[in-house]
């Protein structure tokens, strides 16, 4: 009878010493699970928003180009249309070609320009020479409105502008992105670790538990 009490008392004390690591890892555990599920959001947020940034990127380098050329290509029609009108009303067209020319110039430069500010001076003196444009074209007693072509102008110039103030926020994002990946591994080898050790303690519980039921039965 004194052996079944040992034996009883001795499961019971090895139960205990599970028990006690089931509950430190636990609650380590509960901690650190929910820790690794928050910088997994994090990641998954920051990789959602560099796509996102480098998508704009692509976008708005295409679309300030496309604005440009488009500007260029409707001034032209309204230079070709004005020219007509004005050689049948044989008007001085002499400084329509020197506005047209000097346009000319800017727009071909404005296809290879990187930099914002000579970029912008440029917009700002077509803006002023097509002012002059119609004008000129209006004492010739032509009415025509350049309000299209300088509206694609501006939008251009604020397309480029954020393109400009986009091009860097991904490598800054990567950087981040890349901290978090270095997170999650050293909180995953602790919680892989974790992990492995509750399921070792609550697998010697139930195997001790059922040889304490045993002794009872027995």
């Amino acid at each position: 009878m004194s052996e079944i009490i040992d034996g009883n008392r001795l499961i019971e004390l090895v139960i205990e010493k599970h028990r006690r690591f089931l509950d430190t890892y636990s609650g380590e555990f509960s901690g650190i699970d929910t820790r690794l599920n928050s910088v997994k959001q994090q990641s998954d947020a920051i990789k959602k928003e560099i796509d996102t940034v480098e998508s704009k990127i692509l976008v708005l380098t295409e679309k300030y180009h496309l604005l440009f050329h488009q500007a260029k290509k409707q001034r032209e029609e309204i230079f070709a249309d004005v020219l007509g009108k004005m050689r049948t009303k044989k008007a001085d067209l002499q400084e329509v070609g020197r506005l047209s020319g000097r346009l000319g110039e800017l727009e071909k430069k404005l296809q290879t320009s990187r930099n914002i500010e000579d970029e912008e001076k440029m917009v700002g003196e077509m803006k002023t020479l097509l002012y002059e444009f119609e004008s000129g074209a209006g004492k010739a007693g032509i009415i025509v409105t350049c309000k299209g072509t300088i509206d694609k102008l501006n939008e251009a110039n604020s397309s480029h502008r954020e393109l400009l103030s986009l091009q860097d926020k991904p490598k800054e994002q990567v950087a981040s992105s890349k901290e978090y990946e270095k997170q999650i591994s050293e909180i995953e080898e602790r919680h892989n670790w974790l992990k492995h050790r509750i399921e070792s303690h609550n697998n010697a519980l139930e195997y001790w538990e059922k040889q304490k039921e045993g002794i009872r039965v027995g």
